[in-house]
């Protein structure tokens, strides 16, 4: 599919230009040519293929190994097209992981702090030397490791040059077949998109997209997509966003918001998921916009639980523009009979003055940040812990109040901190800002096709008014809930999966679906 004009081309460098040092080029079943790369920096071990495992380390070690030269030659019988799905196991990046961070963590000094400052001031010393203790002597990486292996099928493939994991659920998949000998292998299956667009049950079965945002990772979404397997209803596709976790990491500047989007939907589509459906929060729920944005007749809806948002505009809406105006000045009362948008309001500007610090420090000198974050666990467990014990729904000084369980969060933190992406992570902040992505996506409605839903979780951190969101999208569905926070599909699983299996098996959506399989026009 051709870029929208004028949206992408121009916004960032080319992805596989951006790489080094092999590029290989390869002849597609269509005849044309294209060029990939041999970098990569993740550590996976790749199973279920129909060729010997594999396993694939780091980047020096992989270009002075014949055997991976051989599979990155087309010319030789065992090449092995990167852009090709693969199942892998999750594994660590370096051998001493382990004993290191322990070493590291049994080390820890702490700074001093304010008499009664509480979290004022940010982390809690008390609490994290707690949660220091907790992570040196009770918590088993390699036990949640192998929880994650065991529990969710984990994918990879290459596109536009840079190797992507996800996690995949689509039992409607067809078998995956030997390329040698064309013979279906038994129990494994073929990592594209298969033809079935019902279910045995008769329902229309439904592609999703979630997108993760920071400080997060797809595991955020692990509860809920139990939850959702048990639909019988959706192809779920689950990806690390680029630079996160076990996605590789871009090495070029520009690859902020809409660089993002056009990834991620090329990621469907690669995958053979034609139309789908898109849901995020945090920066998810800003992807999954640009995403409806771009490509409004592959993306047939999306959901948000977080919305930044303009405020209306005043030639479509002058009075919602004038009561948006005075309402973001005396909030009480503009909107003394709608707490919830009051509330709204006030957090918009609790964030611009108490919150939004880490925001530019990110969008301004994340290569300074990250080397602080990368080299200290400790670090890394203040900076991240902060922002979850904050944002989300709970009292960060009793456990107890806590949605999610110590090893949750610390198996948060450990993504982050085994796979040493914490810099590329926070890049997302300086590209997205000196690359203008948000204010170019901010300015331009959704287009009215793609029709909206909206989670409203008690203390989500950037919220605005309907009336705002009403001008810029059109939003379908509007629900709002009396707990939960920033996390909304972290913390409550249960209350997340019902909502957006309601909003996306809606008529309003299914009918489009129906429509767009059969070629019909709404």
């Amino acid at each position: 599919m051709a870029n929208p004009a004028g949206s992408l081309d121009d916004s960032f460098v080319s992805i596989q230009d951006a790489q080094d040092p092999t590029t290989v080029t390869i002849k597609s079943e269509g005849g044309q040519t294209t060029t990939t790369t041999s970098t990569t920096t993740s550590h996976v071990r790749v199973i279920g293929s129909s060729r010997s495992t594999s396993s694939f380390s780091t980047t020096s070690s992989l270009h002075s190994s014949s055997a991976y030269n051989e599979k990155n030659d087309p010319s030789s019988p065992l090449y092995e097209d990167p852009r090709i799905p693969r199942r892998f196991e999750l594994q660590n990046r370096r051998p001493d992981l382990i004993p290191t961070l322990k070493h590291r963590l049994a080390e820890a000094r702490y700074p001093d702090q304010i008499e009664a400052a509480g979290w004022s001031y940010g982390t809690e010393t008390n609490m994290l030397k707690h949660l220091t203790r907790e992570w040196l002597h009770h918590y088993d990486w390699e036990k949640e490791l192998g929880k994650l292996n065991e529990e969710h099928e984990h994918w990879t493939c290459r596109v536009n040059g840079l190797d992507i994991h996800y996690v995949r659920h689509d039992p409607w998949a067809p078998p995956a077949v030997d390329e040698e000998t064309g013979e279906v292998i038994h129990g494994e299956q073929s990592g594209f998109a298969g033809h079935q667009t019902v279910n045995d049950r008769g329902e229309i079965i439904i592609p999703l997209l979630l997108i993760h945002g920071w400080p997060g990772s797809w595991y955020e979404f692990g509860k809920a997509l139990q939850l959702l397997k048990k639909r019988g209803r959706f192809q779920i596709i689950v990806p690390s966003l680029p630079g996160f976790g076990w996605s590789q990491a871009p090495t070029q500047k520009k690859f902020g918001v809409r660089a993002m989007a056009k990834i991620l939907h090329d990621l469907m589509q690669q995958l053979g998921y034609r139309y789908y459906v898109a849901q995020g929060g945090d920066w998810g729920g800003i992807i999954s916009r640009a995403i409806a944005t771009f490509y409004p007749e592959n993306c047939l809806a999306i959901h948000v639980n977080m919305l930044p948002c303009l405020p209306p505009r005043p030639w479509s809406s002058p009075f919602q523009f004038v009561k948006a105006i005075t309402g973001f000045l005396a909030p009480s009362v503009v909107y003394k009979n709608n707490p919830r948008e009051q509330a709204s309001i006030n957090s918009l500007k609790l964030y611009a003055v108490e919150e939004g610090a880490y925001f530019f420090i990110q969008a301004t000198k994340p290569q300074t940040l990250g080397h602080a974050l990368l080299d200290s666990p400790v670090g890394l467990l203040s900076w991240l812990g902060e922002k979850y014990l904050s944002w989300a729904d709970l009292d960060p000084a009793h456990v107890e109040s806590w949605p999610f369980t110590k090893t949750e969060l610390l198996t948060q933190i450990m993504i982050y901190h085994s796979t040493e992406s914490i810099t590329s992570s926070t890049r997302i902040y300086y590209e997205t800002y000196h690359n203008h992505d948000l204010q170019w996506l901010l300015r331009r409605p959704v287009p009215a096709s793609v029709p909206v839903g909206v989670g409203v979780w008690n203390k989500e951190l950037f919220m605005v008014p309907r009336a705002w969101a009403n001008d810029w999208m059109n939003v379908v569905s509007w629900h709002e809930f009396p707990k939960g926070g920033h996390f909304a599909a972290f913390e409550r699983p249960a209350e997340y999966e019902k909502e957006i299996v309601g909003f996306f098996t809606s008529e309003t959506v299914l009918d489009l679906f129906t429509a767009k399989r059969f070629g019909y026009k709404i």
